[in-house]
């Protein structure tokens, strides 16, 4: 609130005796102001001094406030006063959300003296004021006390901070009165004994050799070992708010042990004891930890006809190979000694093969069915639709090509190439459609529909309707999201590592290593990372992760694709002409031999590269 109050000066009467020029005096008119007077001189037949006011300032002449410039004469009676303004302190008291702090917000009350300094004479007097600023706190001790208790705060007050808000003149807020919080207790765990990380681990550096003997050994535990502690939970202590009210601590969170197959508890049921030898393993589900010991199955030969396929529940130790048309399959983590040749190797686990991969199909984590199925005319739409982008760019940039030709739009030219080069991708929506609709329910993630029209909008129903090339552009990014999401779906994260890939599919929840010659005419497939340590040429790499390969492609050009997602890294250490990257569904194709390559996207979405010449 602002309040004003006027202070008069002396009454500046202009009298023809004090006013008027002395005889032969040729002086023009002028104002002045002494004193707080305002003082008017001119001769008697004019002309008049204009005195202009200003804010603060009240001009009066002849019993009229005026104020615009205004001539003033020595017969007017003058009187000029200063206006004080008042603003209005405001002050309250307020209790935190939680109880714990009441807190006094302040705003000083200020007073505006205003005074009118002395101006030198001028014809157009310009009048002007002195402001000075008193502030006085906004409320009184009694008044503070009053409201302390009217809402209620009796606990914790600071009574020296109160003292000091009643006189202070600053724009503030202190805290008056705190309350103790109340002391949160300490929520229950199960400590686990043993490692629970089911990854194989590879300690070896990058061109360290690798002693698969020594490097690569799964978790074990004998009969008896204790595998796991409930500790449980521990109370907190109340606290107490600024109105004196209990706050109690929030509950500490318990946890249950429980045991599958192979481990028993101990009668106060805070222990969890190996009741045989085999791998450890835990599980949680809300607030229940569930400890097992997996059994090991030991083949000590080979894996063929004489034995027949393998199928175990727990882990599978194979000293031997897997030969041609046998299968292996492992409810944990599967171990082959020798090599794995036109077979299938499937475990819940990690799986660990010594020698190579010939002419075979190796999945390591559990995907569903469903999902795979889907995988590749997904892949088909996100490989096709980046791989169309680069034909209409050649196409549109090409000298033949005449810009007029596509007034209304690409689609024209994308309803050619989806008749021609890309006669698949229409199919492979079509069927992608189908796959989607008989999907299990519930199990369609929001966007897929919208996505799928969009595609057969595109693609089937509408191509000419297509006017700019990022309409396109767009389905391709979207299209290798929804690989990602496909491709790797939430589950245990399980990796694969070989000694090489030849002619072979092999997928991973987790990570895929090939720690020996590399890759030929393979697809590989990883939830996250895919390291290649010598050469990758032939097939493709999809993985959720960074890739790295040794070399990339070949001489004779083979088809050799790297797809990953939007925060991936790929580093190539040599790549051949005509291999293609595609990082977060933006493409790069080599166009000649390059050296120690790194491609990823900025934050803006673009393709960024380390070793490639601009």
């Amino acid at each position: 609130m602002k309040e004003e109050t006027t202070r008069g000066s002396p009454e500046a009467t202009a009298s023809a005796v004090d006013n008027a020029f002395p005889d032969g005096e040729a002086v023009g008119p002028y104002a002045f102001v002494k004193q707080g007077c305002l003082v008017v001189r001119h001769r008697p037949e004019g002309p008049y001094p204009v005195v202009v006011p200003c804010p603060g300032v009240r001009l009066i002449v002849n019993g009229r406030e005026c104020i615009q410039p205004t001539p003033v004469s020595m017969k007017d009676t003058v009187r000029v006063e200063t206006v004080e303004e008042r603003r209005e302190g405001k002050w309250s008291v307020t209790v935190s959300s939680d109880g714990l702090q009441a807190i006094l917000q302040m705003r000083p009350k200020v007073i505006v003296h205003r005074e009118l300094p002395d101006l030198p004479p001028a014809r157009i007097l310009q009048l002007s004021v002195v402001e000075q600023e008193e502030c006085l706190p906004p409320l009184t001790w009694d008044e503070l006390l009053q409201e302390l208790s009217r809402l209620g705060i009796n606990y914790g007050i600071d009574w020296e901070a109160c003292s000091r808000s009643v006189t202070s003149c600053a724009e503030e807020e202190v805290i008056v009165a705190r309350g103790i919080p109340a002391e949160p207790g300490k929520d229950g765990r199960v400590e686990l004994l043993f490692s629970s990380n089911p990854r194989v681990p590879v300690l070896a550096e990058e061109d360290e050799t690798v002693d698969f003997r020594k490097r690569y050994v799964f978790t074990s535990v004998e009969a008896g070992e204790i595998l796991a502690v409930k500790h449980p939970p521990e109370s907190g202590h109340p606290g107490t708010s600024v109105k004196g009210e209990v706050i109690m601590p929030p509950s500490p969170r318990d946890f249950i042990l429980s045991v599958g197959e192979g481990a028993v508890l101990t009668s106060d049921g805070e222990r969890a004891v190996a009741a045989r030898s085999g791998r450890p393993a835990a599980s949680r589900w809300r607030n229940m930890v569930k400890v097992s010991v997996l059994p090991e199955l030991v083949h000590a030969g080979d894996v063929d006809l004489a034995s027949g396929n393998i199928v175990f529940k727990g882990d599978i130790l194979i000293a031997g190979n897997v030969t041609e048309r046998m299968a292996v399959e492992a409810g944990g983590n599967v171990r082959v000694g020798g090599l794995v040749s036109g077979a299938r190797v499937q475990a819940t686990g990690s799986i660990l093969i010594r020698g190579n991969i010939l002419s075979s199909v190796v999945i390591a984590g559990r995907v569903p069915a469903f999902l795979q199925r889907m995988l590749p005319q997904v892949h088909a739409l996100a490989v096709g639709l980046q791989e169309m982008i680069m034909a209409i760019r050649q196409l549109l940039g090409h000298p033949a090509f005449k810009q007029g030709d596509l007034k209304g739009g690409i689609g024209p030219l994308v309803k050619l190439l989806l008749e021609g080069k890309f006669r698949h991708l229409p199919a492979a929506a079509n069927t992608f459609k189908k796959q989607v609709e008989t999907m299990p329910p519930g199990m369609a993630a929001e966007g897929l529909e919208e996505f799928i029209r969009e595609v057969e909008r595109a693609l089937v129903r509408s191509p000419l309707a297509v006017r700019e090339l990022q309409e396109i552009e767009t389905l391709a990014r979207r299209a290798g999201e929804w690989e990602q999401v496909f491709a790797f779906s939430p589950s245990a994260e399980s990796d694969v590592v070989a000694s090489s890939v030849h002619n072979s599919t092999v997928i991973a929840t987790g990570d895929v290593r090939v720690v020996g010659s590399g890759c030929y005419i393979s697809q590989i497939q990883a939830g996250k990372k895919v390291t290649v340590s010598g050469v990758f040429r032939g097939g493709e790499i999809q993985a959720g992760g960074d890739v790295h390969v040794g070399e990339l492609g070949s001489k004779g050009g083979a088809t050799t694709r790297v797809v990953t997602g939007p925060a991936a890294v790929v580093t190539v250490g040599y790549a051949f002409e005509n291999a293609l990257v595609l990082v977060g569904g933006r493409a790069y194709r080599f166009d000649k031999e390059e050296k120690d390559v790194r491609l990823w996207l900025d934050k803006e979405g673009n393709l960024r590269s380390y070793g490639i010449p601009a």
